[in-house]
């Protein structure tokens, strides 16, 4: 929030919202979700939920970890498999969604190496 007023944008704003306990009634062309899908049991529930908040041509921006077999813990998933992913993406209707690694750390993913993948897709 601090960067987008110092950057004086006018036509941008955050919201914090639970898309599992109650959709907001908003409309909006870009939602971005940080290592978020990690910690949501039921991934399919919450991407439709955004996909219905997004306007037309509206894009989703997913930064998450790439799936990991050595990540076990029954709080988070283990990441995510590329190719579910966006089959996952594509069958709620998502289109053009790109999926690309854009970085790797040491000890980060519950004290496991991992790469971070960014996945940009856009509403119909």
């Amino acid at each position: 929030m601090e960067k987008i007023k110092q950057s004086k944008l006018e036509n941008t704003r955050t919201l914090l919202a639970d898309f599992i306990q109650e959709v907001p009634e908003i409309k909006a062309d870009i939602v971005m979700m940080s290592l978020v899908l990690l910690y949501i049991p039921n991934t399919r529930a919450i991407l439709e939920n955004v996909y219905s908040v997004l306007n037309k041509g509206g894009k989703l921006i997913i930064v998450d970890f790439d799936y990991n077999e050595k990540v076990k813990h029954p709080k988070v998933h283990s990441g995510f498999k590329r190719d579910e992913l966006k089959r996952l993406l594509s069958e709620i209707g998502f289109q053009s969604s790109e999926i690309r690694n854009f970085h790797h750390a040491k000890d980060v993913f519950m004290n496991q190496d991992a790469d971070v993948f960014i996945a940009i897709s856009q509403k119909n």
